[in-house]
């Protein structure tokens, strides 16, 4: 159990500066626990100056704490190019580049053709409750949440036509579910498409109910 504590603590003080949200980055960061690297280390390996060793640290952490690996570019330098740079942070790291190239030209991709960060899209029904005194909180946000109709994982990526289409196939499938009805006297009204982007509402559209032949 002493050696295990040990073994954490230590990968714990070459990690902890990090917060990778990418399956590549954790394993990364994996890496540069089992390794026990610094950052200094790391970048000094990848060929930086000690001159520029606090901006490729800071590059570095952005890198491996960045949802899409950094590759939007924004933060460069004479060094490398966004991809150069996680390129060579593999090769450090130990880390093959071609079991993730496909990852990692999806990622470019995404970035070249859609906004980034890419709009998170919300679809929930319009529903007037009625709570009982003995419906508890519990119930009720259990109720709540079947008010919720789920859009596909790739919606932003659609185009408007491709979208809207599929908003309303989902729109009729939630109201063909419950019938029209939710729990505690749950009358579906309408449905509410919300857009949200930077964490902010950026447009929202109004549905009627669905016509069934």
């Amino acid at each position: 159990m002493s050696n295990f504590k040990s073994q954490n603590t230590t990968h714990l003080k070459y990690t902890s500066r990090y917060s990778p949200r990418h399956p590549l980055a954790k394993y990364a960061v994996s890496q540069i626990g089992k390794l026990a690297l610094r950052a200094q280390d790391i970048t000094q390996a990848m060929g930086y100056s000690q001159r520029h060793t606090i901006p490729a640290c800071d590059r570095l952490r952005h890198v491996l704490s960045s949802e899409i690996l950094g590759l939007n570019g924004h933060d460069v330098d004479t060094y490398f190019t966004a991809h150069e740079f996680l390129r060579a942070l593999l090769v450090v790291l130990d880390i093959p580049y071609e079991p993730f190239a496909d990852t990692i030209a999806q990622i470019e991709y995404d970035l070249a053709h859609y906004p980034y960060p890419l709009p998170i899209y919300g679809l929930r029904a319009d529903v007037d409750f009625t709570f009982s005194g003995g419906a508890n909180w519990m119930s009720r946000g259990v109720a709540s949440s079947k008010a919720n109709a789920y859009l596909p994982e790739d919606i932003a990526k659609m185009d408007n036509v491709e979208r809207d289409s599929i908003i309303q196939k989902c729109i009729a499938e939630h109201y063909k579910e419950y019938h029209g009805n939710l729990p505690y006297d749950g009358v579906i009204k309408s449905y509410r498409l919300i857009v949200e982007q930077r964490n902010e509402s950026v447009d929202r559209v109004e549905y009627g109910l669905p016509e069934f032949d």
